[in-house]
């Protein structure tokens, strides 16, 4: 009987509990949700450094040396009978008792250049027989276009028979000059120049 009774308190309380307004759920706490950032547009000015090249054009002077042409011309020698009362001033060859005589030996030189002066030094060398004399040599400066005579003389005693006296005569410096002239060349001049650019970053926090 007691059993019964426990039963049926039980079987009234299950009753009950199944009675009632049903239970609501309440959520627990989720996941944290992330905070999106914020970004923003960040205008700034900096340095750009970059080198510049220019063609540059320049006259600059150039010299070589060159050797002036020219044309040189010998004349024929002549031979003098300078003492004896009938035949001074008559060629050696016509005056056979001749007692002193003079040959001369002349070279001109013309400057063939037409536009630089030059200057010529020239040389006689005479032999009579066994004997050799040197005459003391003639610098001359000829301007373009014109011509000098270098004229050389030897005094002697021609003897018995007469014989007259031969000669060298030659150019034994020759003008060098400089040749000048304007040359238009070009070169590249560079340097490093620096500007200022505006630059766009986004800067997001």
């Amino acid at each position: 009987m007691r059993y019964l009774i426990i039963f049926a308190l039980l079987a009234a309380l299950l009753m009950a509990g199944c009675a009632g307004p049903p239970m609501e759920l309440v959520p627990g706490p989720g996941p944290e949700e992330e905070e999106e950032p914020v970004c923003r547009t960040v205008t700034e000015e900096v340095p750009v450094t970059e080198e510049l090249c220019e063609e540059i054009s320049y006259t600059e002077e150039t010299c070589e040396k060159r050797a002036l042409e020219y044309t040189a011309t010998r004349l024929p020698k002549t031979d003098l009978c300078i003492e004896d009362s009938y035949c001074v001033g008559e060629p050696l060859t016509d005056c056979p008792g001749c007692s002193k005589a003079m040959t001369r030996c002349i070279l001109k030189i013309k400057n063939e250049d037409p536009e630089k002066a030059g200057t010529w030094t020239v040389k006689a060398d005479y032999t009579l027989g066994n004997y050799g004399f040197e005459k003391e040599p003639i610098t001359k400066t000829i301007q373009p276009g014109e011509e000098f005579s270098f004229d050389f003389n030897q005094i002697y005693i021609p003897g018995t028979p007469v014989f007259s006296a031969s000669c060298e005569v030659y150019v034994s410096e020759e003008p060098v000059i400089d040749d000048c002239h304007d040359e238009t060349r070009t070169m590249f001049e560079c340097e490093n120049v620096t500007t200022m650019e505006t630059v766009e970053t986004e800067v997001c926090e």
